[in-house]
């Protein structure tokens, strides 16, 4: 089974905190839309046979797409691919985009799952993470998605904040859950660059959270989760049975995708290909019927690598067996001996020939994953 991540490359404000590639004007919003269908078009024998399981809307901000813009890529990809009946469909939003009205319209197409980026319940941190919505916003949102008829609603939260208090976070993780959700993103504040973040810290003019404060937050965050019955599927995410993102658990399991749209990156197993980063460059090229990307064939190692990097965030482990099969021996047995010191001091437990990070493994989760990697 396969996906479809489409990019829209646009948001009326920049977050102090984001990398992803974007544009704070829409003046080429129908230009790009227009492009985004003709590179779904272009590519729709990309995944070859595969059907789709999974279209994933990510940005940028999708929900400055109205229904009918939604929808008119929708039946492009189903009139180009073999899109599954069940298959998930999300769309990321903000929550000041989710009026009562645009839930109403957006519950017409077929998006039937919705990311709502909410990052925080309290208007401070949202105020240095340079959202455009408030905590109000944040809450009201859900309720809305809720009343509207959205079952499947995921919840984004950051911790890591400079200011947050682990009260505060747990206030956050506390809301959420009072909200009935199924399913909750958090991930820690990273510090990227070309952010504002970043050039701020480069000028002395902010200032990261200690080590020992995320420690706290996250710790807290897996205990609540899991006292209400939430599934710690991978790293930062976190789902009720049965709500587990589909479309990420394609990216953890090493299943195919096809990105459409500016930086959009694709994987069919064997190669990875991203498309170009420039939203003038890649509307010259798709007019002229050019695919805008970069393509890398992935060798035996690099696919080895990119298998550990995954697999190991997630509750389902590195499959050794899997490893010997599609990769080589060797790489088996370098992954369980360079795994051996981990098995023994609790952080990576072996059930048969799986390795899975323990509770206390999952705090230095990327530590562990640079060792069991090939250089």
């Amino acid at each position: 089974m396969a996906g479809v991540y489409i990019h829209i490359p646009f948001c009326k404000q920049i977050c102090n905190y984001c990398d992803f590639h974007k544009s704070a004007s829409l003046k080429l919003k129908d230009e790009m839309i227009k492009a985004l269908m003709t590179e779904i078009r272009l590519r729709k024998n990309y995944l070859l046979d595969d059907s789709i399981k999974t279209i994933y809307f990510g940005g940028g901000t999708p929900s400055l797409l109205n229904h009918i813009e939604i929808t008119r890529l929708l039946d492009v990809i189903f009139d180009s691919m073999m899109v599954m009946s069940d298959t998930e469909i999300t769309l990321e939003a903000n929550p000041e985009d989710l009026t009562i009205k645009y839930l109403n319209k957006l519950a017409k197409t077929p998006v039937n799952r919705i990311s709502i980026g909410c990052q925080s319940f309290f208007d401070k941190d949202l105020k240095l993470l340079n959202r455009r919505h408030n905590a109000k916003q944040s809450y009201d949102s859900v309720i809305m998605a809720k009343d509207t008829g959205f079952s499947n609603i995921s919840i984004d939260l950051i911790y890591g904040i400079p200011g947050m208090t682990e009260d505060n976070f747990e206030i956050n993780i506390e809301k959420t859950i009072e909200l009935e959700i199924r399913h909750i993103s958090a991930y820690h504040l990273t510090i990227e660059p070309k952010t504002m973040f970043f050039n701020l810290l480069s000028k002395g003019k902010f200032k990261e959270v200690t080590e020992n404060e995320s420690y706290k937050q996250y710790k807290k965050l897996i205990k609540l989760t899991k006292e209400n019955d939430f599934i710690q599927y991978e790293i930062s995410n976190f789902a009720k049975t049965g709500f587990y993102s589909k479309h990420n658990s394609n990216y953890w399991n090493q299943s195919k995708y096809l990105g459409i749209g500016p930086s959009a990156h694709s994987f069919n197993i064997t190669s990875r290909q991203w498309n170009i980063n420039n939203n003038k460059e890649y509307l010259e090229k798709i007019k002229n019927g050019l695919i805008p990307s970069i393509k890398e064939t992935l060798e035996i190692n690099t696919r080895y690598n990119d298998y550990v990097l995954t697999s190991l965030r997630t509750i389902w482990g590195i499959d050794l067996e899997y490893i010997e099969q599609n990769f080589s021996e060797e790489s088996g047995k370098y992954c369980e001996n360079m795994a051996q010191k981990y098995i023994s001091s609790g952080l990576i437990e072996k059930k048969d020939k799986k390795l899975v990070l323990s509770e206390k493994g999952k705090f230095i989760a990327d530590n562990i994953i640079s060792e069991l990697l090939f250089v």
